[in-house]
C-alpha cells in the first residue's frame, strides 16, 4: 500500500477545517478490465456524517468504454456534479476529495498528462466542476483508506448481476475458479461473484502476508 500523497488543488489545507467536505470517489471494472461492468461510487460526509451517496453503472456492460479509469473518473464527476447542485444546502466549508487512483488524482492534480483520447472529456468535465466549486484538494490514498466507496462500488456490481441476468453467462467465463475460491475460504475470505484477477490479487496478499510472520501459506 502505498502512503497518503497530498495534492493540493487551491490553497487550502482542508483536513484541519471542521467544515471540511469529505468526497471518497472509487471506481471498479469487473469481471475483467478492460471491457467488463463498470461501476463507479462516491460518499460525501460532512462533519463526520454522510450527508449524500451514490453508486452505479459507468458504461455500457462488456463495451470497449468500460473500464477501470472510466469507473474512477465517473465517481468523481457525479460527486462533484451533487456537490454543485446542492452545494448551498451544506454548511459552507472546503472540499476535500479522496480517491485511491493514482491516475486520476494524478491527472486532476497536474503531476500526470492525459493520455488516452477518451479519458479526455471526462477530464474536462472534471475541471469545469473544479471551476464552479473552487476550494478543492485532491488526495491519493490506499485503497485501505478508502473503504466506503470502495464497498459501494462492488455492491453496484452485484446488483447489476443479480438484476441483469442476462450478462451472468459473459461475466461467470471471469469469475474465480474453485481452486481460488477454496484457498481463500481457509482463511475466511468469502465473496461473492469474485473475478479470477480479484481473487489473484488477494490470494497474494494472503500469502505475502504469511511469509512476512514467517509462516508457510497452506
Amino acid at each position: 500500500m502505498h502512503n497518503s500523497i497530498k495534492y493540493p488543488v487551491g490553497n487550502i489545507n482542508a483536513s484541519q477545517l471542521p467544515d471540511t467536505i469529505i468526497v471518497n470517489f472509487d471506481g471498479l471494472c469487473q469481471p475483467k478490465n478492460p471491457g467488463g461492468i463498470a461501476c463507479y461510487a462516491y460518499v460525501i460526509k460532512q462533519a463526520g456524517k454522510v450527508v449524500h451517496q451514490d453508486y452505479g453503472i459507468a458504461a455500457e456492460p462488456f463495451s470497449s468504454n468500460a473500464t477501470n479509469n472510466v469507473a474512477e473518473y465517473t465517481g468523481l464527476i457525479r460527486a462533484l456534479e451533487w456537490l454543485a447542485a446542492n452545494r448551498d444546502s451544506l454548511e459552507p466549508g472546503p472540499i476535500r476529495i479522496i480517491g485511491d487512483s493514482q491516475l486520476v488524482v494524478g491527472q486532476i492534480s497536474g503531476r500526470m498528462k492525459v493520455r488516452k483520447a477518451h479519458l479526455v472529456p471526462l477530464y474536462r468535465k472534471v475541471l469545469s466542476l473544479k471551476e464552479k466549486l473552487r476550494d478543492l484538494s485532491i488526495e491519493l490514498v490506499g485503497r485501505e483508506e478508502n473503504k466506503e466507496a470502495d464497498s459501494l462500488t462492488n455492491r453496484a456490481y452485484r446488483e447489476f448481476l443479480k438484476n441483469n441476468p442476462q450478462y451472468a453467462a459473459q461475466a461467470g467465463k471471469h469469475f474465480a475458479t474453485q481452486k481460488q475460491l477454496a484457498f481463500l475460504k481457509r482463511y475466511g475470505v468469502i465473496v461473492e461473484d469474485l473475478s479470477k484477477i480479484e481473487a489473484s490479487r488477494m490470494i497474494s496478499k494472503i500469502i505475502k502476508g504469511q511469509k512476512e510472520r514467517g509462516m508457510r501459506p497452506d
